[in-house]
Formats: structure tokens, sequence, C-alpha cells
């Protein structure tokens, strides 16, 4: 099989002839692809997002500057019923920043973040989506991509994890306001999504328990997932959630929606639940893990034998998928995603013993 059938067959169940193993593109520079992917050994993945983002009535307003060794930058949005402003701490690690000040800081903030979600304007965009396809071929997937379900932006770019309990706990209805003004403006991308030449989508929405919690989780984030679904079932599509944290209190809600597959999986020991725990709690979803992380600098035997664990507990294997959805240190890359591709070649035909 090919990395792509390999990769299809994994997602819809069963039929591929041993474990996939994946990366997303942006992980693997194109130098070091070429023995990897050889036979087959490892398919590539590119999420891509299905639709370009305008904001007519919004001024952007960009200042960088130092603060003793510190590299920060300014992003002011002005709107006519106000302006809002968040702060970025630069130059981390794989070129990442830090928000240290979010946009929502005061009750205040709530009516001009409102007022830039509901203007905002959402055009379908296949373009790039199908060129990647041109370009991936027979050595990988392209998936739809779509943004943060709208209690995960508040969290994460909005407010904060501090203003976000505060809020939910003391301003229910400006959080709810602004929960209900960004589900309504998703309806869109899921239209978008289901009309898509996209056959598979992600939701990113890098869930993990302690900061969701279990009550805002089921009331806020499943009834997205489960409305999602639904439209892209309807043409035939499938739905994945980006799920790469503790997971263990959410199980049985995760258990109970509509999504197809759990991506980006990070099993025992950087996370609350095993593989064998994983695929015992979501027997009808396929499981698409993130090779555990803290492994890749261990060295090739313990990288082996840990590759070989994940295979053991994830038998008999269908809809079972490995992959490498964070960055590992360049200097062992190689060595490491090499060692994972000859295992999953050696131990991972199906049925998995």
């Amino acid at each position: 099989m090919t990395a792509q059938e390999r990769i299809l067959a994994a997602l819809e169940g069963d039929g591929a002839d041993r474990v996939p193993f994946t990366c997303y593109t942006g992980l693997l520079p194109e130098a070091e692809r070429p023995p990897l992917l050889r036979d087959g050994r490892l398919g590539l993945v590119q999420r891509q997002r299905l639709y370009t983002v305008e904001q007519p009535d919004v001024r952007s307003e960009r200042e960088e500057y130092s603060r003793g060794r510190e590299r920060l930058a300014r992003h002011t949005l002005h709107t006519p019923v106000g302006s809002v402003s968040e702060t970025l701490r630069l130059g981390g690690g794989y070129g990442t920043s830090l928000r240290c000040e979010f946009l929502i800081k005061q009750p205040e903030d709530y009516e001009v973040v409102e007022y830039i979600v509901k203007n905002t304007v959402y055009t379908p965009d296949y373009e790039g989506f199908l060129a990647a396809q041109e370009r991936l071929g027979s050595q990988g997937i392209v998936v739809g991509n779509l943004k943060y379900t709208p209690a995960q932006e508040m969290l994460v770019l909005l407010m904060g994890p501090e203003r976000y309990g505060l809020d939910y706990s003391e301003r229910r209805d400006l959080f709810d306001g602004l929960h209900d003004a960004i589900a309504e403006r998703d309806r869109e991308l899921y239209r978008i999504a289901a009309e898509s030449p996209a056959e598979y989508v992600i939701y990113g929405d890098n869930t993990t328990s302690e900061m969701v919690g279990l009550e805002r989780f089921e009331k806020y984030c499943v009834p997205r997932y489960n409305e999602a679904a639904a439209m892209l079932h309807a043409r035939g599509k499938k739905l994945g959630v980006h799920m790469d944290g503790n997971l263990r209190i959410l199980r049985e809600a995760i258990a109970g929606t509509d999504i197809d597959f759990i991506e980006a999986f990070t099993p025992y020991p950087m996370s609350d639940m095993t593989v064998a725990e994983a695929r015992a709690a979501w027997p009808d979803k396929a499981l698409w893990v993130n090779f555990t992380s803290g492994v890749h600098i261990a060295g090739p035997e313990a990288i082996r034998e840990h590759t070989a664990e994940l295979l053991r507990q994830a038998a008999p294997g269908g809809g079972f998928l490995l992959g490498i959805t964070e960055d590992a240190p360049a200097d062992i890359r190689p060595d490491s995603l090499s060692v994972i591709a000859d295992t999953v070649r050696q131990l991972g035909a199906l049925p998995l013993g």
C-alpha cells in the first residue's frame, strides 16, 4: 500500500496492511524526507485551512519594542465601538511567541471583541488545499483545518485562564454572549468545510482537561463538535479533534460525541491515559497518536521499545495511527524518526498480535 492508502484505510477503521506512521509536513524538513518516504515508511500530513478571513471594519496596528532583555509585540485592534490590544513575548523556541496580555482584560472589552467576531467575513478558499494534494500525491494526505471551538478560542486566544475562570463564574452573561457570537459565525466554517474537497477535517482544539474542565467541555465543546460532525457527515466526510492533553476526566464525554477520530492523542507518561485505556474508552473512533515527545531524547533502544509498547497496547490495531505532531529536537530528529519507522515496519503488520 502507499502511505496515502494506508492512512486513509486506518481512518476508516480497517483495511490497512500495517499501522501508518505519519508526520506533519511542517515538522520534517524536505532534506530529511527521502529515506523516510521510501517504500511508504512514513506518510506526510498537511493540515490546510479552507477559508480566508477578512475584518473590513477593523484596523490593525502592531508595535514591537524591548523591555529589558525581552522582545515584545503589542497588537491593537481598532473598531467603531472601541479598541483592544494584546501583547506577545517574542523569541520562543521554534519561532514561537507567548501571549502575556490578552484582548479581554475588563468587561468593556467584550463589546469590542464581540463586534470584531460579528464583523468577520469567511470566504471559501480551496486552492491551497488542492495544490497541497497535488504536491503530496501518494506520499500522504491533506486534511481540512478548523480553528478552535469558541470556548477554546476564548481560553487560549482571547482572555487567558485567569480571566476565563473569573468571568465564567462572575460574568456569565458576557461570557455566554461572546461564546454564542463566535459559535454563530463558526457555522459558516462548518458549511465551508462540508462543501470543500476535504474528506477529513480536524478541529484544532488542543484539548486538555485541566484547562477546559468537564462542565465547560460538555456544555460548550461537545455541541460544537456534534454540530460540525453532522454537517460533514451529511456530505460523507469525517471529523477529528486535536486532543493532545490530559483527557481522563473527559473520556466518557468524548465517547459520547459524534466525532470520528481523535488526533494527536498524547500517551502516558506524558499524559494521564495510556493507548490501551484510550482504545477501551473510544472503541468506535480512530485513534491517531502523537509519539510521546519526551522519548525522542531517550536513545534508540528506548525509542524502539516505547514504539513496540504503543503497538502492543493498540492491538488488534484497526483504526490506529502513529504520528509526529510536535517538534522533535533537530539534532536527533532523523535518527529518532528512522527508529520509529523501522519498528513500525517490523512490528506493525495488522492485525497486531
